[in-house]
């Protein structure tokens, strides 16, 4: 039995759309790798290979330390699955919004601020709740 289902689950999804995103990056540079698998399109403008840069570095800033403070909180045991659930299903949320806000639109401000604040909340409570579990 996993004792850690959440953060197996989570880390697993995260691991598996940060590939996506690695991917994306080295087929708009035109990496020789890619050219073996996919069609490549003439030329990529720059500002779409800068944008999916952003995507994938910000998203590779920010779940490593959800994932972290799940970890923790999994192992302490004291918070309910299904807030935690939710709570990773939020982040998910915003961390894929952003993404594809980045890496597909040139201009979506629903995604990008909903996925950031969806980010930020998520990180805030998961902090406090920790930082609640210290002081206690």
């Amino acid at each position: 039995m996993n004792s850690l289902p959440l953060t197996s689950t989570f880390a697993s999804i995260f691991t598996l759309f940060y590939l996506f995103l690695s991917f994306r990056i080295g087929y708009l540079r035109g990496s020789p790798v890619m050219k073996l698998f996919f069609k490549m399109e003439k030329e990529i403008p720059e500002t779409k290979l800068y944008r999916n840069i952003r995507a994938h570095g910000n998203f590779s800033e920010y779940v490593p330390i959800f994932l972290i403070l799940l970890l923790i909180i999994e192992i302490l045991g004291n918070s309910s699955f299904i807030n935690l659930f939710m709570i990773c299903l939020i982040f998910s949320y915003g961390r894929l919004s952003h993404a594809i806000c980045f890496a597909f639109y040139e201009n979506n401000p629903f995604l990008r601020i909903s996925g950031m604040i969806c980010t930020y909340l998520c990180l805030g409570i998961f902090a406090i709740q920790l930082l609640l579990e210290a002081i206690r």
